[in-house]
């Protein structure tokens, strides 16, 4: 009971923070390499967004690298999103996990079909694609009297449109933390903070899309089935900050139900919630496989799923 009375006073400071954050942000959709904002795995999906005082988890890892730590075996994870429109995106991932360090290696790349060509007069001219890829090599370990998990992401983002391109190097940088009581655990990550090598022409360069998040995870003890609940602050360098929650609920034999909700789409479209994320997952031996669905009312919606398995 007390363990539960301690997050929801974290949420709620959670709450109050977002509260206090600026009504309008003159920086919105100011950076490029937009396709980094969007998160990595069904899981995270299903959560709400809500990933950074995960551990063990590869998906995770993409935003928050101390994740990585947690994972005990050779581990590799596919995950193919079904996105708006013509788009789809897809991760791979595989980890490494050693004596005193974890070593992973990833790609994260995006695709937005077939888009249309027209001249000035708005005459068709044709297709022409558009394409998105991040590479990244992460290390995660224990320091500090292995009291603190720290971790790194170091990437190679390339974004191409048509014939021109773009390239920039970035670094994420992450730490997670035991919380105040039995079961929490604390985190905080910074992502996207690199420079831009060469932008898509000679007299522009776009900037990176920095996220900074905290978040708290806690699998309170007297709960009815063995749960874990998250709550996350997000505060990106190009828009207001906004906060994600989900829930992990274990059914047993390897059942799991994930609710989430984001805030940063929030209200209602006709009678139909926005924010809402749902997801389920199902651990066997060998493998496991998780599902995510999001919608987006105005747009369509949003199917993800992932494969994760250790060799």
């Amino acid at each position: 009971m007390f363990g539960s009375k301690i997050s929801v006073i974290a949420i709620a400071l959670l709450l109050a923070s977002a509260h206090n954050a600026p009504a309008i942000n003159s920086n919105a959709g100011t950076t490029g390499f937009n396709f980094l904002k969007i998160g990595v795995g069904a899981r995270t999906a299903a959560l709400g967004g809500a990933n950074t005082a995960l551990s063990g988890d590869l998906e995770a890892a993409a935003s928050n690298p101390a994740s990585l730590f947690g994972v005990r075996e050779r581990t590799a994870s596919l995950s193919l999103t079904s996105y708006l429109v013509d788009s789809e995106a897809g991760f791979l991932g595989l980890a490494f996990p050693g004596e005193d360090r974890v070593w992973g290696v990833a790609i994260n790349y995006f695709t937005h079909g077939d888009l249309q060509r027209t001249d000035s007069q708005g005459r068709d001219q044709g297709t022409f694609g558009a394409f998105d890829m991040a590479a990244q090599i992460t290390a995660a370990q224990k320091v500090w009297q292995r009291r603190l998990t720290v971790g790194a992401n170091f990437k190679v983002i390339y974004s191409s449109i048509d014939d021109y391109t773009s390239d920039a190097y970035a670094i994420d940088l992450g730490v997670l933390a035991p919380g105040p009581i039995d079961g929490m655990t604390l985190g905080a990550s910074l992502a996207n903070v690199g420079t831009v090598r060469s932008g898509f022409t000679d007299s522009f360069e776009d900037s990176l899309p920095v996220l900074f998040k905290v978040g708290l995870s806690h699998q309170p003890a007297h709960a009815p089935v063995p749960m874990t609940v998250l709550a996350d602050l997000n505060v990106p360098n190009d828009n207001d900050a906004y906060l994600t929650f989900g829930a992990e609920l274990n059914l047993g034999k390897g059942l799991l139900v994930r609710p989430g909700y984001s805030m940063q789409q929030t209200g209602l479209d006709g009678e139909e919630a926005i924010g809402l994320t749902a997801g389920a997952g199902v651990a066997m031996q060998r493998y496991h496989v998780d599902y995510a669905f999001t919608s987006f009312p105005a747009l369509g919606d949003v199917h993800r799923i992932s494969l994760n398995t250790t060799f």
